[in-house]
């Protein structure tokens, strides 16, 4: 099922529209395709799942939906591994940390013998 959002409703003629990221065009809706949703609690912006009419969208170049349900996953919300330790990676305590062998540090250069000696006078 594809996921997005309602844009636009026009309760008095049963119907509306769905903004989705997968199209550029709204996808049309009528009230008699949604399942397990009353059209009086949908509201615009509301996340809902749909799935569309493939036949009509190939052969006419039309986006309908065919069955609009709310969404049962949250859509806007993401997950913050800092807030939960467990998501954070660690490593074992035992383990030797390695350096990479292009991380050596370079060995400073050391002046020509010939430098260091100061010219006396």
């Amino acid at each position: 099922m594809r996921v997005g959002h309602v844009c636009k409703l026009i309760p008095d003629r049963k119907f509306g529209f769905i903004k989705t990221d997968h199209f550029r065009d709204d996808v049309f809706f009528h009230f008699s395709v949604l399942k397990d949703l009353p059209w009086r609690f949908l509201e615009e912006g509301q996340e809902v799942e749909f799935e569309i009419n493939e036949i009509l969208r190939l052969d006419e170049q039309k986006l309908e939906a065919t069955l609009v349900q709310a969404a049962t996953r949250p859509l806007v919300k993401s997950l913050d591994e800092k807030a939960i330790p467990e998501m954070q990676a660690a490593h074992h305590p035992k383990a030797r940390q390695r350096k990479p062998l292009w991380r050596e540090k370079e060995k400073p250069a050391t002046p020509p013998e010939d430098a260091t000696e100061q010219p006396s006078e």
